[in-house]
């Protein structure tokens, strides 16, 4: 069940599956006023008055939409800048294998760290 004028989720999911092309005017216009109800709905209703599953829809709508425009901002600036999308797309990989390879440091060091402790431990525990 969805909340109070709120768009049920199996129906956005079957929407966005149906091409626009085999969608009739009368359902385009249908969809169009639904969805409009259903932002209004989800933008003026608190997270702790709607359902589960429409706070996870309107956090994965939120993030699509966050998603979409940070593309469009660095699209914009790497124009910009002269740079071409692979061009940044590659800094973008760079800098994340850099991150992900600080991260895997410090989970090493944290294993190992832990591994040390539990012998140090066992063996204050053996001595006694």
């Amino acid at each position: 069940m969805s909340d109070p004028f709120r768009k049920p989720i199996n129906e956005k999911v079957s929407e966005s599956l149906t091409p626009q092309s085999d969608k009739s005017t009368l359902e385009k216009a249908k969809e169009g006023v639904t969805d409009k109800v259903d932002q209004f709905a989800a933008k003026n209703t608190s997270d702790n008055n709607k359902s589960f599953s429409q706070t996870v829809a309107d956090d994965v709508t939120k993030g699509k939409k966050d998603a979409e425009k940070a593309v469009d901002e660095e699209k914009s600036k790497a124009s910009s800048e002269g740079q071409t999308l692979a061009e940044t797309a590659q800094e973008y990989v760079d800098a994340a294998k850099e991150e992900i390879s600080k991260a895997a440091e410090y989970v090493s060091g944290v294993v190992s760290g832990a591994t040390e402790g539990a012998q140090t431990g066992a063996e204050g525990v053996n001595k006694k």
